[in-house]
């Protein structure tokens, strides 16, 4: 009878919990399903199941750092000793064991992991409470779950340790805790056996109640929507930003101004984040004390729509006339921290859930600039510019090309398309006069090897991607069509360029407006294959000590890191050096998003950069990127080291170790 009891009181008590929990996602449900389309989401589903299996059991972004091996081992821990709380369970309510239940192979696994959770826990307190690491916070959910889980196998312990104790059952090396716990409770009567087991069991079960209530309720609803999150994430580049339909003239507004605006996977975002921080501690707004936190964006997001969307929704359902949406620029967002954003991928290299942050930026930055046409001054001058003549800086469109004028450059109108390659310039090194002499290099390095190119001079427009990153979608798509109509006028079919910037959007981008070329490269791409080939061979030596700068839209963008190292790797006498932030964690130089045009308030993002390329005693700081360039020049003055340190691209160090032709050697 005791049992039937027991039975019947756990099984109304599970439902409930079940309910409750069943209920909360279904809620969240209805707001993502209430969001945005997004029907990118669902294609290539052997990639996406595949995704699962590596980031999602496998932890593989968890574990890109130390500290998640405390999480590798809760989550593990937690999906081994579900086999062994089934057993538990069943066992205290029909005193009846699964054949697994104790066998001593299994009782050693669960004890193993049990140990590794408690450990992972002691860690993970430790880290939060007493460490207290910038990217966490001390908050009392945090330890009210990490207090749950220990509650968990400690109830665990103690009801199975008397169990044995009772039945007398020494489980030995299979299980040294449980044998350890059921040697202290031997000599307590049968009597009090019976009443600790039922005691830790029901503190255990109820435990485990509340814990399913909370989850979805609490930051733990990770749990759920990472998994999703891994599932559904971008398997296109992740320079691709997303297009939006400027044709549709049912659609008369363009962005994020109210949080439904937002796609359902954007909104997925917010419950799938951990507020782990990683993303707030490599964020170079952040370290530089700008108003923005690409963690705290997720979660102001997540709260705004827990807090708004469920008025929302009853009211849409009900059919309201008079109902007007709440901004998200009422409380939630400010414009400050959406412009201090340099779209430089840092927040999304160290996520382990798979967050999106810089398309949500995107999207916020569209509705100020194309729906309430709000910019800063200088964002608008760099949109007037760009407007009237094709570049930032607004200098005529006629100089384009001044930076080859003593040079034997053709342009594809003087050899009527007849060119294989096209040199696409762009405007830093057309017209800022230090990066021209990047431009001048790499044409050099391009007649040494015999390379038929051709560049568009006066023809060449704007990439366009200063206009997309800054939130003007129709000034972008303008561009495009434009660059699009040239190339195809010449027949283009392959592209080099020295800009990252164009690189990534020619590559990415440009095939959602029907332009997808046979071949785009990157400078140093197509330098490292001269090199392979032996077209190209460095011969004077340069005896510097070289480190050098990963540009965020050749490395996190498009996965270019090892071109540029083999390129100075080859030059004889370098001596290359990495600096702390290097590769997919390497620091922004802060030109990215448009920040090289915009007033940066705070710390200087390009003065903290060059402070740790000087950190590392080299003599020069290689770049890949025009805007790069010129960012750690600025930096390197800032912090009075000019003349200790130089700064050069890539190409520029090659271009002074090889035999040039006499026609090129006349150009400094």
């Amino acid at each position: 009878m005791w049992y039937v009891i027991q039975g019947i009181v756990f099984a109304v008590l599970m439902l409930g919990a079940l309910y409750s929990f069943g209920i909360a996602i279904y809620n969240r449900y209805k707001l993502l399903k209430a969001a945005a389309p997004d029907p990118s989401r669902t294609d290539r589903r052997g990639e996406r199941a595949w995704n699962f299996v590596k980031y999602v059991l496998g932890q593989r972004k968890v574990i890109a750092e130390p500290s998640g091996l405390a999480h590798f081992f809760i989550f593990w821990g937690f999906l081994v000793l579900v086999f062994g709380d089934l057993d538990f369970i069943v066992y205290h309510l029909t005193h009846w064991h699964f054949p697994w239940g104790m066998a001593p192979a299994y009782l050693f696994i669960e004890e193993m992991f049990s140990l590794l959770v408690i450990t992972a826990l002691i860690i993970a307190a430790i880290r939060r409470y007493a460490i207290q690491p910038m990217r966490i916070d001390q908050g009392f959910e945090g330890g009210l779950i990490l207090s749950f889980i220990a509650l968990i196998v400690l109830t665990y312990w103690v009801a199975t340790g008397a169990d044995m104790a009772k039945e007398g059952v020494h489980p030995g090396w299979a299980a040294p805790v449980l044998n350890w716990v059921s040697t202290v409770f031997a000599h307590v009567s049968p009597a009090g056996l019976t009443a600790i087991s039922e005691v830790a069991f029901w503190i255990h079960v109820l435990t485990i109640m509340v814990f399913l209530m909370v989850i979805p309720r609490s930051k733990h609803s990770h749990m759920i929507g990472s998994m999703f999150n891994w599932y559904f994430r971008r398997l296109d580049s992740p320079g691709k930003l997303r297009k939006l339909d400027l044709e549709d003239e049912s659609i008369e507004e363009f962005g994020v101004g109210k949080v439904f605006d937002f796609t359902w996977k954007q909104l997925l975002d917010g419950y799938a984040c951990t507020e782990c921080g990683r993303c707030h501690i490599n964020c170079p707004a952040t370290l530089s004390g700008k108003p923005l936190s690409p963690k705290y964006l997720i979660l102001k997001m997540k709260d705004h729509v827990n807090e708004v969307g469920p008025g929302m929704l009853a009211k849409m359902a009900a059919g309201a006339e008079d109902y007007e949406p709440e901004s998200v620029w009422a409380n939630t967002f400010s414009e400050e921290e959406v412009w201090a954003c340099t779209t430089c991928r840092a927040c999304e290299e160290a996520c382990p859930v798979a967050n999106e942050h810089v398309q949500d930026i995107i999207d916020l930055r569209r509705w100020l600039v194309l729906t309430e046409g709000k910019a800063s001054p200088e964002v608008n001058k760099v949109f007037q510019n760009l407007e009237r003549q094709s570049n930032e800086w607004g200098i005529t469109r006629k100089e384009r090309a001044a930076w080859a004028k003593d040079l034997p450059v053709q342009t594809m109108a003087e050899v009527d398309g007849e060119a294989e390659y096209l040199f696409f310039v762009g405007t830093a090194a057309s017209y800022d006069q230090r990066a021209q002499k990047i431009a001048q290099s790499f044409a050099k390095v391009l007649l040494a090897a015999g390379v038929n190119f051709a560049i568009l001079g006066a023809e060449e427009e704007s990439d366009g991607d200063s206009a997309r990153r800054l939130g003007n979608e129709f000034l972008y798509q303008d561009f495009v069509q434009r660059n699009i109509e040239v190339f195809n006028t010449y027949g283009v079919k392959k592209i080099i360029t020295t800009d990252p910037h164009a690189f990534n959007t020619f590559k990415n981008e440009y095939p959602d407006f029907g332009y997808e070329a046979e071949e785009v490269w990157h400078s140093t791409q197509f330098v490292a294959k001269l090199l392979q080939e032996g077209k190209v061979k460095p011969t004077k030596p340069l005896d510097e000590v070289i480190t050098y700068h990963d540009s965020c839209y050749l490395g996190r963008y498009n996965d270019i890191y090892d071109a540029p190292r083999y390129i100075l790797e080859s030059i004889p006498g370098v001596k290359l050096v990495e600096m702390e932030r290097s590769r997919n964690k390497s620091m922004c130089c802060g030109a990215g998003g448009g920040g090289m045009f915009k007033e940066e308030t705070g710390t200087r993002i390009n003065v903290m950069r060059a402070k740790q390329a000087i950190d590392t005693g080299a003599s020069i700081v290689g770049t890949a990127c025009p805007y790069c360039m010129n960012m750690l020049i600025d930096g390197t003055k800032a912090n009075g080291k000019e003349e200790e340190m130089s700064t050069f691209d890539v190409i520029e160090l090659l271009a002074m170790s090889i035999e040039l032709p006499q026609e090129a050697e006349q150009v400094s």
